[in-house]
């Protein structure tokens, strides 16, 4: 493993007049991050994934536990020893400096031969794309090529482990798309160990070879973007990986849902058709069943046409043969709440 981490524990200080003891942003985590793939901490806001990235780095420190890389203790090493680069979501540019001293500055303080710095620098700018922007300085150049630069610069002294924190969060939907893309095909190219922070669940699935789902502290998940889309580990996961519904004590996704205008199969759910919207080739359907479940149902246009399906109309639900499919916390807690 390129990454180990155990026993990580980290809390910060509550702030306020109201103070209900520390923050807790990372609770006994312990996880093993393969070398040479690349791996996505996928989690929402606050839920400790940049805590820990950062603790990787060396750029902050855990009250508990220990973190390897590359089988060095690194749990006291200064971030400059740990051989990490490390890329933030505000690219962090030396704003005076063009594009080629910006990628050339870990090389020139670690006083690498002038020789070897340009023709290092040559690499890079034709790796990620900006040869023709060498000269430029970085306000000259769009955001998803600032993110460029800033992956290049990090990438120069050829560290062990590259570290990404929400990379792509300060740009446009558009960009984000490109630049991810050209992240996985760089990442195939250069194959250096890289973990980035995202709470984009389509750019984890898309991008990497691995996900670690982290929610209040702690790992809830690890797994290939397969294994957790098909076969999330509780409801939390998979309601983080994508639009999930209730139907029947259960948390299974909207497209999952067969619906008919008759009750074709055994345990088939009665209710009605409370709202339709179409949004392009889909039908998207709100159905309030004769439980008083709202449950969401995807179809397509083409289907929902030849069902007949209108507003108003009954039906009956059933899950798809072969959907994924875990028992509602929220159900199990209003039994629990009811007992």
């Amino acid at each position: 493993m390129s990454i180990d981490v155990s026993g990580l524990t980290k809390t910060f200080p509550s702030t306020g007049s109201g103070r209900r003891g520390d923050f807790v942003a990372l609770d006994d985590v312990s996880v093993s991050l393969p070398t040479g793939q690349l791996t996505a901490l996928l989690g929402p806001s606050g839920g400790g994934k940049s805590t820990l990235l950062r603790i990787i780095a060396g750029l902050d420190t855990a009250d508990t536990g220990t973190v390897t890389i590359e089988g060095t203790d690194a749990t006291r090493l200064p971030p400059q020893k740990r051989n990490v680069g490390f890329v933030f979501q505000h690219y962090a540019v030396f704003k005076h400096m063009t594009v080629a001293k910006n990628v050339a500055f870990g090389l020139e303080i670690r006083k690498r031969p002038k020789a070897e710095i340009a023709e290092r620098v040559d690499e890079l700018l034709k790796l990620v794309h900006l040869s023709q922007f060498a000269h430029r300085l970085p306000s000259q150049l769009s955001g998803g090529q600032r993110q460029r630069m800033a992956l290049a610069r990090a990438l120069a002294v050829e560290p062990s482990v590259l570290l990404l924190d929400e990379p792509f969060g300060a740009l446009d939907a558009k960009v984000r798309k490109e630049l991810r893309e050209w992240l996985r095909r760089l990442h195939d190219e250069v194959a250096v160990t890289t973990v980035f922070v995202t709470h984009d669940q389509e750019e984890a699935l898309e991008v990497a070879d691995e996900i670690v789902v982290i929610n209040e502290g702690r790992v809830e998940q690890v797994g290939t973007p397969d294994q957790l889309y098909d076969d999330p580990a509780n409801d939390f996961v998979m309601s983080f990986l994508g639009e999930v519904t209730h139907l029947s004590g259960t948390v299974v996704r909207p497209h999952d849902i067969d619906v008919s205008t008759s009750p074709q199969f055994a345990g088939a759910v009665e209710g009605t058709v409370s709202r339709m919207l179409r949004v392009g080739f889909e039908v998207r359907l709100h159905v309030l069943t004769v439980d008083g479940e709202d449950v969401s149902v995807v179809m397509t246009r083409t289907h929902a046409r030849s069902v007949g399906i209108r507003e108003g109309s009954t039906v009956w639900l059933t899950v798809a043969a072969g959907a994924t499919v875990v028992p509602s916390m929220r159900a199990a807690s209003q039994v629990e709440m009811a007992g």
